[in-house]
């Protein structure tokens, strides 16, 4: 079906009429490859041969185009020529030179006297030149011969053996075109064809939009939608070669809801493409595939350049490609078009040609990613000069927040760095941007460079790095030793003595405990250490970061931090009160981009929000963190923020929350067993599934692998912690103290010996109640109270009261816990403020006052419930517990007198002596309920009175259940 061609068809005709009037005619129409020339050249013989005209036509054939006179035989062996006049021709062929060309000449007039004759040749670029010299000799001398020859060219030439190798590019003038033109033929011919009279050229341009709509709805037969056919042109171009390939791929696929499926490799749109570029020459398929590997950048000029073609051929060539609707300008209209357009090129053609590209691009200057992703697909051939080039693509990555294109720069760049400190400050900055997606593999690639800082030590910046990656990695020690190591090589320029807090303006006093030297002991570190950032960042979702077009001014990140910033980042900024930390804290998220070497600063930061009281303002904050990690594209920083919001949704009390976070967390850490940001979530994950009462769980979690490193990082106090909770609350309790204790040597060692940052002190003194140790415990109680006196924060100070309740006198009880509930009030800890409602509804019940015991211990257990702590909430009422183990066997429970839960807990409760009223008052239901439960049960026991329940109901200590081991150990 022609579309878009009734104006052409026109034209051919009107030639006829006037070759049937006694002209010779030449009629040449012009189109890129799949443009449909054929088609019409088709439609049109059928329309000459219906008219009564005598039809000739011949192919040009590629591997006949070095065969003289080839299209002349075979036009001569034509079907449709009378016999008498077949061997006429087969006598002209017979003789040499101008005589065999008058008797061509003379049998094809004769034929044309009786009827007018059609000869066409289909794709001219591929005849033959001496068959092409006698047709035009035939035009010049037969002008009133009733002829007509028409043929079809793709524009700017094709390909011919010229001398046993390919003709060097040259440029001949047809129709009146500079072109491309590799056959080595007449420079003459096109001459000879323009100065014909009769002679006339038509273009078969790509489809109109309108065309291809109408196009894909005859191919498709059914109705086609603007939007269908406005992408079907945005594809194609309008070639209908391509259009018909597009709908295969289309009916391929059963359900495409209306859309064009987009094109696939190897597919029939990748096989059209295929067809059509190899239907033109060598040199518009050259530049064809330089184009598709200069994407974006190309420009003739640079295409010329890199092939070695002057800018006309390379014009020409472009030209061929938009005409026949590959392209649109210099851009390839799909990646499918230009995957085809490299098909004809070997691996390492196309190596070579990107290893010239980056060449090219990086001597005009261009952007750095543009040459770095020339010089990826030029592997593994990497030019001395890339390095830089790669690092300064990495960095320009990172400011577009693409990080694994930064890490594919800095991989490369490693490979290829000669000069070991080279290397090292390479591997720092793929270490800095792997961990925004991969921290394991950052921690790796850290490792590896501190194993080689004796071969190589990277110099002020880089080393700056290095130290603050680690400090980001809570591996203290180990950057106060990479500082030492460094502070004392001789590298100029190398500013690590220098703690960049103790300046001018820094707003501290810098004391002798600065001034550490390489001996210097990680842990003797200041708490107090403050690091201003200069950027005036607002606390909204418009948080402007850095670009690396933008001169910052300089800040204490570019320094390499000195000996107290270790414990500063991770211990509590400000003078030592919580409002001061908290103040300090927001000031720094305020102040500090998120960057690289400022995560750990930042995260700690909210982390001081949460530790000073301020839960919603740390929620906030972690929130609007995470939303940027996200749009930023780096899972690492996700990973710990999500952690982060598991550490306040711990605090609130909303264990569900909090695992799910902590889920989160890890699912955003491939590898995550080699990482040791997986001791913050995993301590989560713990916390939760201890106080939720799933110890299978928490098992699970604690059998997760842990690298050895996590034991050296600030990371294990938190995972230790929680491992001793979950000893503890499984009756573990020396292993509980074990941990506690390990945590608390590594908090003093790396100077982060403070309550809120690791409440060691109140950890042990449970360890030491479980185990019996009071004075022991009293005496961590009362050091814990001590420093959170000083640090008045309202959460430790509140949880030291509950357990310091544990140690007191009876009667001293409810006064303690009655301060510590108003105290955990005001932190908004829900589930340790239920604890202590629980030990207040005990001290209460231990003094005699029943009934208040009962509304504490009622408020607790709702509480507990949401919080979602079962362990909690088995403490407080569980029958289990008010048993004092399993569900005992009772008489007559094999013969259907099973007892219900809600049945059993009231059995239980009145075996132990409670009254109507104070089950009610426990159980939270009416005393009409209580006595129909009772009713039940001395039914299913066959008994009649509250005397003659079964003694395996009476606990074994008769106490309240909230004064035995499962609430203790809460």
């Amino acid at each position: 079906m022609l579309i878009d061609r009734s104006a052409h068809i026109e034209l051919a005709e009107a030639t006829l009429l006037a070759c049937a009037a006694g002209d010779f005619r030449l009629l040449v129409a012009e189109g890129g490859p799949g443009c449909g020339k054929s088609e019409f050249l088709k439609r049109f013989l059928g329309i000459a041969a219906e008219s009564g005209a005598v039809v000739l036509d011949a192919p040009g054939l590629p591997g006949e185009s070095g065969t003289p006179l080839g299209l002349v035989r075979r036009l001569a062996e034509h079907p449709a020529l009378p016999d008498r006049t077949r061997e006429r021709l087969r006598r002209a062929r017979a003789q040499d030179g101008p005589r065999a060309v008058e008797r061509l000449r003379g049998a094809l007039c004769a034929l044309s006297a009786s009827a007018p004759l059609v000869i066409a040749v289909d794709d001219l670029h591929h005849a033959d030149q001496a068959s092409l010299r006698q047709l035009l000799h035939i035009a010049h001398h037969a002008r009133t011969a009733r002829i007509m020859l028409i043929g079809t060219e793709s524009p700017y030439g094709m390909d011919s053996p010229y001398g046993g190798t390919e003709r060097p590019y040259s440029t001949e003038r047809l129709y009146g075109r500079e072109r491309p033109y590799g056959r080595g033929g007449d420079p003459l011919l096109g001459a000879e064809l323009l100065r014909h009279p009769g002679f006339r050229r038509i273009t078969l341009d790509p489809l109109s939009p309108e065309g291809v709509a109408r196009l894909a709805e005859a191919l498709g037969n059914q109705p086609v939608d603007g939007r269908l056919g406005a992408e079907c042109y945005a594809l194609t171009g309008g070639n209908p070669l391509l259009l018909r390939a597009l709908l295969q791929d289309r009916w391929a696929v059963p359900d495409t809801g209306g859309r064009v499926p987009r094109p696939t490799a190897g597919g029939p749109f990748h096989q059209a493409v295929v067809a059509c570029l190899a239907r033109t020459g060598t040199p518009i398929r050259d530049v064809a595939g330089a184009l598709a590997v200069l994407g974006p950048s190309a420009t003739p000029t640079l295409l010329s350049r890199l092939l070695g073609l002057d800018t006309t051929a390379v014009d020409r060539a472009l030209q061929v490609l938009e005409l026949s609707g590959l392209t649109d300008g210099h851009r390839y209209r799909h990646p499918v078009v230009a995957a085809a357009a490299l098909d004809h090129r070997d691996a390492a053609d196309r190596r070579s040609l990107h290893e010239r590209s980056a060449l090219l691009l990086h001597e005009q200057g261009a952007r750095a990613t543009e040459v770095a992703d020339h010089l990826l697909a030029a592997q593994p051939t990497v030019p001395s000069w890339a390095v830089a080039v790669l690092r300064d693509a990495a960095t320009q990555a990172l400011v577009d927040d693409d990080a694994p294109a930064a890490i594919r720069y800095l991989d490369l760049a490693c490979r290829a760095c000669q000069e070991p400190s080279q290397r090292a400050a390479t591997r720092i900055a793929l270490a800095a941007a792997t961990w925004r997606v991969n921290p394991s593999a950052a921690e790796h690639h850290l490792g590896d460079t501190l194993a080689d800082l004796h071969t190589g030590a990277p110099t002020g910046s880089d080393a700056a790095l290095l130290v603050r990656l680690l400090i980001s990695c809570g591996r203290l020690e180990e950057a106060g030793r990479a500082r030492a190591r460094l502070q004392t090589a001789d590298h100029p320029g190398n500013d690590l003595g220098k703690d960049p807090d103790s300046g001018p303006g820094s707003g501290t006093d810098a004391g002798p405990d600065t001034d550490a030297g390489p001996d210097t002991d990680p842990g003797a570190v200041r708490l107090s250490v403050v690091h201003p950032c200069p950027w005036p960042i607002a606390p909204d979702e418009s948080r402007p970061r850095p670009s690396s077009d933008t001169a910052a001014p300089r800040e204490p990140w570019d320094e390499t931090p000195g000996p107290g910033a270790a414990a500063a980042v991770w211990g509590i900024p400000g003078p030592g009160t919580s409002e001061a930390a908290a103040d300090e804290a927001e000031r720094r998220l305020r102040a500090c981009p998120l960057l690289d070497g400022t995560l750990a600063v930042v995260a700690n930061a909210v982390r001081t929000l949460l530790r000073a009281g301020r839960t919603a303002d740390a929620d906030d904050w972690c929130h609007r963190l995470l939303k940027e990690a996200t749009a930023r594209r780096s899972p690492g920083w996700r990973a710990e923020f999500l952690a982060i919001l598991a550490e306040i949704a711990l605090r609130k009390g909303v264990l569900t929350d909090a695992e799910e976070c902590a889920r989160q967390a890890l699912a955003c850490l491939p590898g995550r067993g080699g990482s040791v940001l997986v001791g913050g979530p995993l301590a989560c994950q713990v916390h939760a599934y201890t106080a939720m009462g799933r110890y299978d769980d928490a098992t699970r979690v604690l059998h997760h692998p842990v690298p050895g490193a996590l034991f050296q990082s600030v990371y294990g106090l938190a995972y230790l912690r929680a491992r001793g909770h979950y000893h503890l609350a499984t009756d573990h309790c020396r292993a509980a103290l074990g941990d506690f204790l390990a945590a608390s040597r590594m908090a003093q060692r790396w100077g982060l010996d403070h309550p809120a940052v690791l409440p060691w002190r109140t950890d042990t003194a449970q360890a030491f109640l479980r185990l019996g140790e009071r004075a022991r415990a009293a005496r961590m109680i009362t050091e814990q109270l001590s420093c959170a006196h000083l640090w008045s924060d309202p959460h430790t100070r509140g949880v030291s009261l509950r357990l310091r309740a544990r140690v007191a006198a009876a009667p001293e009880r409810p006064h303690l816990l009655t301060q510590a509930v108003d105290v955990l009030q005001r932190c908004g800890d829900r589930l340790e403020l239920a604890r202590a409602l629980a030990d207040l509804g005990a001290a209460y019940r231990s003094v005699g006052e029943s009934v208040r015991a009962n509304n504490v211990r009622r408020r607790a257990w709702r509480m507990a419930e949401e919080c979602g702590a079962k362990a909690l909430c088995d403490a407080i009422l569980p029958w289990q517990a008010m048993c004092g183990g399993d569900r005992p066997d009772l008489p007559g429970r094999d013969q259907g007198a099973g007892l219900s839960e809600s049945e059993m807990r009231v059995a239980i409760l009145a075996a132990n002596g409670n009254s109507n009223r104070e089950i009610a008052l426990q159980l939270c239901v009416t005393m009409s309920t209580v006595e129909q439960h009772l009713t039940r049960v001395y039914r299913k026991l066959r008994i009649s009175r509250r005397q003659q329940l079964p003694k395996s109901l009476i606990g074994p200590v008769g106490t309240p259940a909230t004064d035995r081991r499962e609430l203790s150990s809460l």
